[in-house]
């Protein structure tokens, strides 16, 4: 009497590479609800331990990564309403400190039955502390076959709006609309290398070893290994933070201008751009973004029916 259907599911997973060492280990559990009133609730829970990676360092040495939790919530109320509303929160933590949350709520809408409205938008945070920079090659890295392997701490927000229509005017001709605009940035901060292959420890530069400086005007980073008395080479990174934007839009009308022959015009246009600042702001990107070129595409499509 309290549900329709429960759906349950509880497992892990195990994966080693060809030399036995454990790369990926994994437990979940899902469940899924439809009540008598065809809402819907769906959860569930992923725990990947730390455990070794083969590929973390693009073709070196094998080293350790964090493990984390992550979780997944979502509702979503009775799809054949004229209104159905969705909402999905996620959130993750991991073992060296590190967060992540999500948070995407919907709405569709049927305000007849030749019109359907949809809009989904969506927001995340995540932080990576192992996110792969560059290889550096330096004879004094002995430990890792000389080579220096550069990290840093990584902070990514992500905002987008999916929006969709479809409209049946008349039978014979509908037209279909969607837009999606969206936004995200990255901040690297905390530029570091492994202490030692096969291990989870980091050692940041500037802090635990050697110097790090930036240059204002290129925003280049120089950094020093060992520190100024040390027989290291210092070397150079470059930048990587991003702010980047982009709008897709698509236009698709379908006229069935006699039984089994079609029309399609479509109009598509895209425009994007990057900046350098690492950190999201809605105001200064929005105005960005329609400041951006746009490239834009008409097409038209016929298909003919013969033998009517």
């Amino acid at each position: 009497d309290w549900y329709r259907n429960v759906f349950a599911i509880v497992g892990g997973s195990h994966q080693a590479n060809f030399d036995g060492t454990t790369i990926d280990l994994q437990k979940h559990a899902y469940l899924g609800i439809e009540f008598p009133n065809y809402w819907n609730l769906r959860t569930f829970v992923i725990n990947d331990a730390t455990s070794f990676d083969d590929r973390r360092t693009r073709g070196g040495p094998t080293v350790k990564v964090a493990g984390n939790t992550f979780g997944h919530l979502q509702v979503s109320t009775d799809p054949r309403r004229g209104a159905v509303f969705d909402v999905q929160l996620r959130g993750a933590t991991g073992v060296d400190g590190t967060k992540m949350y999500a948070f995407a709520p919907g709405v569709a809408l049927k305000p007849a039955a030749n019109l359907f409205v949809q809009l989904s938008p969506s927001y995340s945070h995540d932080e990576q502390s192992q996110q792969y920079i560059r290889r550096q090659a330096d004879a004094t890295a002995t430990a890792f076959g000389g080579a220096r392997y550069v990290f840093s701490h990584l902070e990514t927000r992500i905002m987008s709006l999916n929006t969709r229509v479809n409209w049946t005017m008349r039978p014979a001709l509908t037209l279909q609309v969607f837009a999606q605009p969206f936004f995200a940035s990255g901040d690297y901060s905390r530029f570091r290398e492994f202490a030692a292959p096969r291990t989870l420890e980091m050692l940041d530069y500037g802090t635990d070893i050697g110097t790090i400086a930036q240059d204002p005007a290129t925003r280049a980073y120089t950094v020093d290994p060992d520190g100024p008395a040390g027989p290291a080479a210092p070397f150079t990174v470059t930048d990587p933070n991003f702010s980047s934007r982009s709008l897709r839009g698509t236009a698709v009308l379908r006229w069935e201008y006699r039984p089994g022959s079609t029309m399609f015009f479509v109009w598509t246009q895209q425009r994007s751009g990057v900046s350098h600042f690492g950190d999201y702001d809605f105001g200064r990107d929005s105005r960005a973004l329609l400041g951006d070129r746009p490239d834009n595409v008409f097409l038209v499509k016929a298909t003919y029916w013969i033998g009517r």
